[in-house]
């Protein structure tokens, strides 16, 4: 307010100065004041309607922006959620795989068990089995050198008598 008082004394002084001559200052005043009032009568409602346009538009603008704003804060939260979700099912996929990996290494154990006791037993076999077959050929070598030896003369009655000793 002060600067508009002051720009207002600042001509009214520098007309002072010049001593006084004849101006018609009231009637050009009257003039400017009833100028101003014509204008102003004349312009106001232009000048109301583009205020209220400008006001609305800024109102509208401002609406968008809260709206866009709830929708960001909206898609925020639905996002927050959708990570605790995808946590929890991340933790519930975590103990699934710890619980099949534990399963798994259980019936691998087990089958590695099944496995090896399957190699001993055929081990067992197949040691019994060579056994047996040594056995033969070390009787069929003996008694073919005993039957091939000169020296040794077995009746057939004997030998047949010999055997079933050992048999029965």
């Amino acid at each position: 307010m002060k600067k508009y008082l002051f720009l207002f004394i600042i001509p009214v002084a520098i007309f002072a100065s010049d001593g006084s001559k004849n101006y018609d200052i009231i009637p050009r005043l009257f003039n400017f004041v009833l100028f101003f009032g014509i204008l102003f009568y004349l312009l106001k409602d232009f000048a109301i309607k583009a205020y209220n346009a400008r006001i609305k538009s800024i109102a509208d603008r401002l609406d968008d922006i809260q709206n866009k704003l709830r929708d960001s804060k909206a898609k925020k939260e639905q996002a927050k959620k959708d990570v605790e979700l995808a946590k929890v099912r991340a933790k519930d996929l975590l103990e699934v795989a710890k619980n099949e990996v534990e399963t798994t290494k259980a019936k691998s154990a087990d089958s590695l068990k099944q496995t090896l006791l399957d190699l001993e037993k055929n081990y067992e076999n197949k040691k019994e089995f060579e056994s047996k077959k040594v056995t033969k050929e070390v009787v069929a070598d003996v008694l073919s050198q005993t039957f091939n030896d000169p020296s040794v003369k077995l009746e057939q009655s004997k030998l047949i008598d010999i055997i079933n000793k050992k048999v029965g």
